[in-house]
C-alpha cells in the first residue's frame, strides 16, 4: 500500500492543495510542449500527445503508488511505437497506424494489469539499471536521427526507409532540398531550450517552453508559416486536423468494434516490449525520487495504475505512456506532496489545451524538433554510462548489448536483448557458489583465504556462500574435491551463507559425502540455519552425516565453525591412534616425531598478534597499532604484520615506517613555516597511501624448529626486531621478539652448563 498521508478533504485543502496545485502548474508549463513534441517521435498530430498527457496522468496518479511519479509521453515509449507502427506500415500499407496504436497501448495495459494482479511488481529487480541507460542512450541517438528531416523540413517519404541507418542516408541525400527558415526556427529553438542551463537569469524558465514562444513567435511575425513552396516553415495546423481546443475526445477505438485477431497476433511481442519497457521506466523513476522523499513504493499497485491508465487512455485517443523522469523530477523539486500534484498538472494542460488551442496551431513544426533534438542529446547521459561502465564487466556486457541492439535491430527487440542480458548476468553471478577456506590462527580466530590456496593440512575448511540451487550445486562436488590433498582427514563445510538451497543441492551434498567416504575422509557441517536443517532432515541426508557432525547457527559469530573444528580435531586424533594401532598389529614400524634438544622459535615466539590486510590504508594501520598498544600496556609497542589475500606473511608495518612515511617529500627547512592546517593536510594526504607502499617487504621468516641461532643471525644481519614464524604454507604462526631471542640464548648457554656438569660427574 501506499504510504501516501491519508487526511480529510477539509485537512487536504489546508495543508497540501496549494503545493500540489503550483507544482501540477510547474510540470504543465514544462510538459505541454513536450507532450506536442512526443507525439511527432511516435508520428502522431501533437494533439494526441496533450491528450496523452491529461487522461493517462489522471488514472494512473488515481490507481497508482508514488506521490510523485507523473505518467504521460516518453521519447523512449514514442520511439518504439513508431517503429512498430513504420514495420506494420511497409507490410500492410493500408492499416490504420493510430488504430494500430490505440490497439498497442490496450494491450501493453492489459499486460501491466496483470502483472500487477498477480502481485508481480519485484519482477523488474532482475532488470539490470544498465539496460534502461543502454536503451535509453541508443533511442537518443534514433531520436536524433528521426527528427533531423524534420528540424531542415525535407521529405525522404519516397525513399522507404525505415531502419536508422537508411533514414540517416536518405536525409544526406536530400540534404540540398533544407528549408533554411526551417533550420533556422530548429537552430535557435534547440539554444532557447539550453540557455535555461546557461543563464542564471533565466534558470528558472522551461527551456521547452521559451524555445517554443520565442521562435514561434519570430515565425509568425516574419510570415514563414504563409510562404509558398519549399520555403514555407510548418506549423502544427498544418500537420492533420490541428489542435481543437476541445475535450470531447472519447471514441471507440476501432478494434472493439471490427475486432482483429491478425492484428492484434502481430502487435503482441511489441506490446510486451512497451508493457516492459513502462514498467522500467515508471519503476525506476519513481524508486530514485523515493530515496529523496522517503515513500514506499508499493510496486505491484504501480503497475496496475500503469495498466489501467493505458486501458483507459486507449478509449480517449491516448497512446501508451509511461512514467516521466523530468516531469516526476519536476514534481518533487516544486513541492509536490501527493498524487494529486500529477492531477493538477493534467487539469492545467487540459486549461492549456481549452484556452491556447488557437496559438498552439501556430507553433512550428521545426521548433518541436528542435527541442526534441536537445532531449534527445540528453538522453544519451555520459555521466550515468560512465558509471555503469565502471561498475564491472557484468555492466559493460548488458551496456554495451542493448545499445548496440538499439541501434540495429528493431527497438523492440533491443528491450528484449537487453532484460535477457540482465537475466544472463544474474544467472552467472549466482550459477556459482563462492567458496573460499578458513585457516585457524592460534589466538582462536580464522583468516579466510582463496579456495584452493590454503596449505595443506589433515582438517580442511570451507567456507561456503550465496545460491546453491540446481545451477550452482550442479558441479559443486567436483570443485570440492579438487581441493582435497593427500593430508585431508577431515572436511568441514561452513553453510552459514548458503541460499536457495534445493533438492539438487542437497544430491550434490550426499554425492560428495560418499565420495568423502570411499577415501575414508571425514564431513563435518556447520553454520546450519532452520530452513537448511529443515530440508536436510526431509532428505534423510542429516541422518546420514550423524548428528554428531552437524553444528547450528549461533549468535555468536564463527562459534558453530569452533565447535566442528574442535570436533574435526577430535575425529582427526582418533584416526591417528587408530593408524598406529594398525601399524602395530600389522607389524610395521610405527612413524616417530624428531623432537629437536636444541631451542627452537616454537618455545619462544609470542602466538597473539596483529595481523592485518596489506590493501588498507596507513590510517587504520595507525588506529589498529594504537588501540593494541592501549591494550596491551606494554612500553614495548608490537609490529604489526601485514598478510596478502591468500593469508601468506607480506611484511612487518611499525611505527618507525610510518613516520617515515610521513617526513617523505618534505623539506627540514620548511617545517616552521607550515601551520597546523598544513600540517594536518600533509597528514591526511599520507594517510591515504597504501600501507603496502609504507610497510617493509624484505623481512624474513623461518618455521618454528628452526633453532635460535638462526634466529638470532637473521634478526642481527637483516636489522629486524623481531623475526616472524611461519607454517610451511607461509602463514604466520607467531614471532619472536629481541628479547625471547636472548632468553633463548641464555637458555642454550645453560643447557650447555648443565651437559658440562654433568660430564664431569661421570
Amino acid at each position: 500500500m501506499s504510504d501516501e498521508p491519508r487526511t480529510s478533504i477539509a485537512d487536504y485543502a489546508r495543508s497540501y492543495l496549494r503545493a500540489d496545485a503550483v507544482a501540477g502548474l510547474t510540470v504543465a508549463v514544462m510538459g505541454v510542449p513536450q507532450a506536442m513534441a512526443y507525439a511527432l517521435i511516435a508520428g502522431l498530430e501533437p494533439v494526441y500527445g496533450l491528450y496523452t498527457a491529461i487522461v493517462t496522468c489522471t488514472i494512473a496518479a488515481v490507481f497508482g503508488s508514488s506521490r510523485h511519479l507523473v505518467t504521460g509521453p516518453t521519447n523512449g515509449l514514442c520511439l518504439v511505437m513508431y517503429s512498430l507502427t513504420v514495420n506494420l506500415r511497409a507490410q500492410s500499407p493500408e492499416i490504420d497506424e493510430f488504430q494500430a496504436i490505440l490497439l498497442l497501448s490496450l494491450m501493453s495495459g492489459l499486460i501491466q494489469l496483470g502483472f500487477g494482479l498477480l502481485r508481480l511488481g519485484n519482477i523488474v529487480r532482475y532488470v539490470a539499471n544498465s539496460v534502461v541507460i543502454g536503451f535509453t542512450a541508443g533511442a537518443g541517438v534514433l531520436i536524433a536521427i528521426n527528427q533531423l528531416r524534420n528540424v531542415l523540413q525535407i521529405d525522404i517519404s519516397g525513399s522507404g526507409a525505415t531502419r536508422a541507418y537508411e533514414v540517416l542516408i536518405a536525409t544526406f541525400e536530400s540534404i540540398g532540398d533544407t528549408n533554411p527558415y526551417a533550420l533556422a526556427v530548429g537552430a535557435g529553438t534547440a539554444v532557447l531550450v539550453l540557455l535555461p542551463k546557461l543563464h542564471k537569469r533565466v534558470a528558472k524558465v522551461p527551456g521547452a517552453l521559451l524555445g517554443v514562444v520565442v521562435m514561434g513567435l519570430v515565425s509568425y511575425l516574419l510570415g514563414w508559416h504563409l510562404l509558398e513552396g519549399a520555403n514555407k516553415v510548418e506549423i502544427v495546423k498544418d500537420i492533420g486536423t490541428g489542435i481543437t481546443g476541445s475535450l470531447d475526445i472519447f471514441a471507440m477505438p476501432q478494434f472493439v468494434v471490427e475486432p482483429d485477431l491478425q492484428l492484434a497476433g502481430d502487435l503482441f511481442a511489441g506490446a510486451f516490449a512497451v508493457s516492459i519497457l513502462s514498467l522500467i521506466e515508471a519503476t525506476s523513476i519513481s524508486r530514485i525520487v523515493a530515496r529523496s522523499s522517503r515513500q514506499r513504493i508499493d510496486f505491484s499497485r504501480e503497475f496496475v495504475g500503469q495498466g489501467v491508465s493505458k486501458i483507459v487512455g486507449a478509449f480517449f485517443s491516448c497512446f501508451a505512456g509511461s512514467g516521466s523522469f523530468t516531469r516526476t523530477a519536476t514534481n518533487f523539486q516544486a513541492g509536490g506532496k501527493t498524487r494529486m500534484a500529477a492531477v493538477f498538472s493534467a487539469v492545467w494542460t487540459a486549461l492549456a489545451l481549452l484556452v491556447f488551442a488557437p496559438v498552439a496551431n501556430y507553433i512550428p513544426k521545426p521548433a518541436l524538433a528542435g527541442m526534441i533534438m536537445v532531449i534527445a542529446y540528453s538522453m544519451v547521459d555520459k555521466q550515468r554510462i560512465k558509471l555503469s561502465w565502471q561498475s564491472g564487466r557484468n555492466s559493460q556486457i548488458v551496456l554495451v548489448g542493448t545499445m548496440v541492439s538499439t541501434l540495429i535491430l528493431p527497438i523492440e527487440m533491443a528491450i528484449y536483448v537487453g532484460v535477457v542480458l540482465s537475466l544472463i548476468v544474474i544467472l552467472r553471478a549466482t550459477g556459482s557458489t563462492d567458496l573460499t577456506q578458513l585457516v585457524p590462527r592460534p589466538d582462536g580466530d580464522f583468516d579466510e583465504v582463496p579456495f584452493n590456496r590454503a596449505a595443506p593440512t589433515p582438517i580442511m575448511s570451507v567456507n561456503m556462500s550465496g545460491d546453491i540451487y540446481f545451477a550452482a550445486a550442479e558441479d559443486l562436488d567436483s570443485e570440492l574435491l579438487a581441493a582435497l590433498t593427500e593430508e585431508t582427514r577431515v572436511v568441514v563445510l561452513r553453510m552459514k551463507r548458503v541460499r536457495a538451497a534445493g533438492s539438487t543441492a542437497m544430491a550434490m551434498l550426499e554425492q560428495y559425502y560418499n565420495l568423502l567416504n570411499e577415501r575414508r575422509i571425514y564431513l563435518v557441517v556447520c553454520g546450519i540455519e532452520k530452513d537448511l536443517e529443515t530440508l536436510m532432515t526431509s532428505t534423510g541426508l542429516r541422518q546420514k552425516i550423524g548428528e554428531e557432525n552437524i553444528f547450528y547457527a549461533d549468535n555468536k559469530l564463527f562459534q558453530s565453525t569452533q565447535l566442528a573444528m574442535a570436533r574435526a580435531q577430535a575425529i582427526y586424533e582418533r584416526h591417528e591412534r587408530a593408524e598406529k594401532r594398525r601399524r602395530r598389529e600389522a607389524g610395521l614400524p610405527e612413524t616417530r616425531m624428531i623432537v629437536p634438544t636444541a631451542v627452537t622459535g616454537s618455545s619462544l615466539m609470542i602466538t597473539r598478534f596483529p595481523l592485518f590486510g596489506n590493501e588498507h590504508q596507513t590510517r587504520e594501520a595507525v588506529w589498529l597499532l594504537s588501540e593494541a598498544q592501549k591494550l596491551k600496556k606494554s612500553i614495548n609497542p608490537e609490529p604489526l604484520f601485514l598478510q596478502d589475500r591468500n593469508g601468506k606473511l607480506f611484511g612487518e608495518l611499525s611505527r618507525w615506517h610510518v613516520l617515515r612515511s610521513l617526513i617523505e617529500d618534505t623539506d627540514e627547512v620548511d617545517d616552521a613555516a607550515l601551520d597546523d592546517e598544513q600540517v594536518a593536510e600533509l597528514l591526511r594526504r599520507k594517510f591515504m597511501k597504501r600501507i603496502n607502499e609504507v610497510a617493509r617487504t624484505d623481512v624474513l621468516s623461518h618455521t618454528p624448529d628452526t633453532p635460535v641461532a638462526s634466529l638470532l643471525r637473521t634478526s642481527a644481519e637483516n636489522d629486524q626486531g623481531v623475526v616472524p614464524i611461519c607454517d610451511e604454507g607461509g602463514r604466520l604462526k607467531g614471532f619472536c621478539t629481541a628479547n625471547a631471542l636472548l632468553q633463548g640464548l641464555d637458555e642454550s648457554l645453560q643447557a650447555m652448563v648443565v651437559d658440562e656438569e654433568g660430564g664431569d660427574d661421570e
